[in-house]
């Protein structure tokens, strides 16, 4: 490293100790002006303002900043004050701060002589009369050449979806993984799970008005029915998984060849924590969590339909509730859909913070310790996980308020199912399907929230798929080797410097 690198290294190292009183001895000597400039008004003037600084230095451009000045001559104190006070003493500062503007006079004017050469005409009221105004104004033009905070703020902001993405992020799921039969096999596999159990409690409904059938008949049948509706629940999980593994293997592999293939300044510009979680956290959610969570949406979606459907079946009134129930369910699980969307997107960003917080302080932990912060640093990594636990927090307590709601909301079916239930004619109505009928009204409360729960877990899960698809498609590298723009074949093909008989003496010149 250059002297210029090495004195900002010691000056950031003294900023991260958080002291009460800095010692600076010329901390500037080793930088140019316009670095000067910056280093003295972005740390200084800015990260040190409420600190004591005694700055040693020979940059008189800065003096008028200061609260007190000690101006040192052989070894000695010979003057202090303030600037106005020591500029009007007429002793040797006056002479070097007069001469320091001489210098700058004479340079603005054979500047502006310059530019009166080139046809440039230049107003005298903006002739800049102290080198402290010339190098202000040129790091401030250099800071906001590109927007306020582009010149110093490197890590760019973590990017972050809104609203509703609707089917987009499923389709990509499914075309990235290619897993578009397993996902129809996951799908009829529950459908038939569903039927051979209807088919079950229907047979038990039916052989109970039959006076003729055994009991062996009875039991072989019903047992028949529910392992065969145990197979297709077995499938139904072999799908999801299958379907989670290759999902987890393509979007791994995606992930990581476009990382390993970004240039450099995307790792400049991002922290390796959003890298970390997308890697791990949101990798783990596509291999487990989507899958599983989909057979389990569309076992809900099929036991609810099933359920409503059987129930209309031996009282047809029980849709007059049924119906208007499940549009306001549909509306209250939006309304919380929206949120809670928004709220796993917030927390997907407070978990990098808090990785990249912990890998860091890992790496650091000598300098740390050397500073004595290490309650400063705990104190930061808990307001991190906390901030991160409240988002967790919120995502919960929302869904428990869109369950609250539904359970609420099927109840309604439920009282109207047994209601009807009671006050039809009795024979109209045999007492297998009525008990079916009460049965399956009971289950619909759980199979309701079994439904709503999941949904509202795919629908936070599926975030993960947006999240990752962002490192999917990075900018890359150009290739090693262009096979349009390879050298002729007279071309070496490897470079070789060879020294033969080479002979090496000094040659010592005598000045007179």
């Amino acid at each position: 490293m250059s002297g210029g690198q090495k004195q900002r290294i010691q000056l950031a190292r003294a900023v991260y100790s958080d002291a009460d009183v800095y010692l600076l001895d010329d901390p500037f000597s080793a930088v140019d002006a316009h670095t000067a400039a910056v280093l003295f008004y972005e740390c200084v003037m800015t990260a040190l303002a409420e600190k004591t600084v005694v700055l040693v230095t020979h940059q008189v451009e800065f003096l008028t900043e200061t609260d007190r000045i000690l101006v040192m001559e052989g070894g000695q104190v010979s003057q202090q004050g303030k600037y106005s006070e020591l500029l009007g003493s007429g002793t040797a500062f006056e002479k070097l701060v007069s001469a320091h503007q001489s210098s700058i006079t004479a340079l603005d004017t054979s500047a502006s002589q310059q530019n009166q050469v080139q046809g440039q005409q230049e107003s005298d009221e903006y002739i800049v009369p102290s080198a402290l105004q010339v190098i202000r104004q040129a790091s401030d033009i250099d800071v906001t050449a590109k927007g306020p905070s582009a010149a110093i703020q490197l890590t760019e902001e973590e990017e972050k979806g809104i609203g509703d993405l609707g089917w987009k992020p499923y389709k990509e799921y499914i075309n990235v993984s290619k897993g578009a039969f397993q996902f129809s096999g996951m799908c009829i596999a529950q459908v038939l799970f569903t039927c051979f159990q209807i088919a079950s409690t229907y047979w038990l409904a039916v052989a109970v008005q039959m006076g003729n059938v055994s009991a062996a008949l009875l039991v072989g049948a019903y047992s028949g029915l529910s392992i065969f509706s145990c197979f297709f629940a077995y499938f139904r999980s072999c799908f999801a998984a299958i379907l989670g593994l290759k999902a987890s293997k393509a979007f791994f592999g995606g992930l990581m060849d476009s990382v390993f293939k970004a240039p450099m300044s995307f790792f400049d510009s991002t922290p390796v924590g959003r890298i970390l979680t997308r890697a791990s956290s949101d990798l783990s959610i596509l291999d487990f969590d989507i899958p599983y969570s989909m057979a389990f949406v569309a076992t809900g979606g099929i036991e609810v339909v099933t359920t409503v459907l059987v129930m209309g079946t031996v009282t047809w009134q029980v849709l007059v509730v049924a119906i208007p129930v499940a549009v306001t369910m549909i509306y209250v699980q939006r309304h919380y859909v929206s949120s809670a969307r928004e709220l796993v997107r917030l927390n997907g960003t407070t978990k990098a913070p808090v990785m990249n917080y912990a890998s860091e302080s890992i790496l650091g932990v000598v300098t740390i310790r050397a500073f004595a912060a290490t309650e400063r640093f705990i104190y930061s990594n808990m307001q991190l996980i906390d901030t991160d636990a409240t988002l967790f927090f919120h995502t919960i307590a929302a869904q428990e308020w869109v369950l609250i709601r539904v359970e609420a909301l099927q109840s309604l079916t439920i009282i109207t199912a047994a209601l009807f239930l009671v006050l039809v004619p009795p024979g109209a109505i045999s007492p297998g399907f009525a008990g079916l009928c009460l049965s399956y009204a009971l289950t619909l409360t759980s199979a309701q929230i079994f439904l709503t729960r999941f949904y509202s877990y795919l629908e936070n899960y599926i975030i993960s798929v947006e999240r990752i698809k962002q490192y999917m498609h990075l900018p890359v590298e150009p290739p090693a080797i262009i096979p349009d723009s390879r050298p002729p074949t007279s071309w070496p093909q490897e470079g070789r410097i060879d020294l033969q008989d080479l002979k090496v003496r000094c040659l010592f010149s005598t000045v007179s």
